[in-house]
């Protein structure tokens, strides 16, 4: 009855009801051409670097223009941002989790137009104010924390050292020619507000004293046991002090245990950790991505312990991180993200060719209860193909291809060989057309079988695959030639 006396009717429950509080539900701001093919793709393309076109059922087409955004933008170039996209996509912009900006257009027409206009808009100082790329096997935008500029723990800057790495690999950035994509990201504390943790090269902030402590206002600033409760290992207890000839409430720093996240200092600013002195740095993580290609996905691991920050340019980690790139891209197989890369040679080898020091901070793994109990990859499959593939991989390729018969690879080998003078490289749903009334595993088993006896060879840009006949098509004898 308490509901009642207030006004509410369970048996009308929306009557009155405020529902104007919060964002609007995501599809009220898709361009019409979205709104219109939503859930009705078939496939989408990158074109070039940073320009992607989306093929709807019903024929349209959506080109993608990305540009490398900042994360921490001015009214100003705001507005300029929106001015283009009134211009061009009709009022409609997007920005994604890494901080890029994507104007959307629906003809060829409209995006040689819109490519022109962002390539004319630069700063004072010359660079682009809206640089193209960032797509396919190349280096994404930067995904970064807010460090100096707003965060009151880091231990690192987030946008110095953000711009002046990418600086250094912008050539990545603008091109597609890396072994697979490379994710960098920063978090400019332990905290880790970045996912530095899932990426292929991770930079984080590190501080390496234990907090100090403003006798003159802890007791007043800060409630002593959330100080405590606080810290993760235990290295904040309460204690008395003497003050100016009182006692006062305050806390201590067990040294030996602090891990120096700053914890504490978030809940008590008495107890600053940012240290100017030569003791803030960064640390290098190499080897993580969220991606399920391949292998599975994998945490990052430390590969540089420390390097002190250097603003403005931050020489040392740029060159450090440069060199990393260079190296996998020079090492690597094509479609083998770093990680994998790095797993397959060894990481001992890894260290040798980076020529990168190894010493007794570097930290090989992190486990926890998801390493044991949670099975949340498409490498861990409760099934007989499964079980089948421990037992060796000629066995786990046998089950793969079992029930392909001669028939099946002789229809796709005529399809592709009827094709070659119009067309080199389908798809997988045209491949599906072939054989109507066969599921989709078994169509996929007669391709793999195809490519295990070299006759058939596929191409990846990480998100969408396509197959054609061995050698044939300008991409084949491109890297034939590499």
């Amino acid at each position: 009855m308490a509901f009642i006396s207030t006004g509410y009717n369970p048996q009308k429950p929306m009557e009155g009801r405020i529902s104007d509080i919060g964002p609007r539900k995501y599809d009220t701001f898709f361009p019409p051409v979205i709104a219109k093919n939503f859930g009705k793709w078939l496939y989408h393309e990158i074109l070039e670097p940073g320009v992607l076109v989306h093929v709807a059922e019903s024929g349209d087409k959506v080109y993608t223009v990305r540009c490398g955004g900042a994360r921490l933008m001015s009214t100003v170039h705001i507005r300029e941002i929106c001015e283009i996209a009134d211009k061009h996509c009709d009022g409609h912009v997007r920005f994604t989790t890494r901080s890029n900006i994507e104007f959307m257009v629906t003809s060829e027409d409209k995006l040689k137009a819109l490519k022109a206009d962002l390539a004319g808009r630069k700063f004072a100082g010359g660079s682009n104010k809206f640089p193209i790329g960032g797509t396919g096997a190349g280096i994404t935008n930067i995904v970064h924390t807010q460090g100096w500029v707003h965060c009151h723990t880091p231990a690192t800057d987030a946008s110095g050292p953000v711009k002046a790495v990418m600086d250094a690999v912008f050539e990545d950035f603008q091109s597609m020619k890396l072994p697979a994509p490379l994710r960098i990201s920063l978090a400019c504390c332990l905290n880790m507000c970045g996912a530095v943790h899932v990426s292929d090269i991770g930079i984080v902030g590190i501080h390496r004293k234990p907090p100090m402590i403003d006798q003159e206002w802890v007791d007043q600033l800060c409630e002593i046991p959330l100080a405590v409760a606080a810290c993760p290992v235990g290295a904040v207890r309460p204690t008395k002090e003497e003050f100016e000839g009182k006692k006062i409430n305050s806390v201590a720093i067990k040294s030996e245990r602090c891990m120096y996240c700053g914890n504490c200092y978030t809940m008590c600013p008495a107890l600053p950790i940012s240290d100017g002195q030569g003791g803030d740095g960064v640390v290098i993580m190499v080897g993580g991505k969220i991606s399920n290609r391949i292998s599975k996905p994998k945490f990052s691991k430390v590969v540089v312990a420390y390097i002190p920050n250097e603003p403005p340019r931050w020489p040392t980690l740029t060159r450090t991180i440069k060199h990393i790139v260079d190296v996998y891209a020079k090492n690597a197989n094509k479609y083998e993200r770093l990680g994998d890369w790095a797993e397959r040679i060894g990481w001992e080898k890894f260290f040798e060719l980076t020529d990168l020091e190894f010493t007794h901070h570097i930290i090989d793994d992190f486990r926890d209860p998801a390493y044991y109990t949670w099975r949340q990859t498409t490498q861990f499959k409760f099934s007989d193909t499964a079980l089948t593939a421990y037992a060796g991989q000629e066995a786990h390729e046998a089950q793969a291809t079992s029930g392909v018969t001669q028939a099946d690879k002789d229809i796709v080998v005529k399809f592709l060989t009827d094709k070659a003078g119009s067309k080199t490289k389908f798809y997988f749903n045209n491949f599906l057309e072939l054989f109507p009334d066969a599921s989709p595993r078994k169509v996929k088993a007669v391709l793999t079988a195809l490519v295990a006896e070299d006759k058939v060879e596929y191409w990846s840009s990480g998100s969408t695959t396509m197959y054609g006949l061995k050698g044939s098509g300008k991409q084949s004898k491109t890297e034939e030639g590499k």
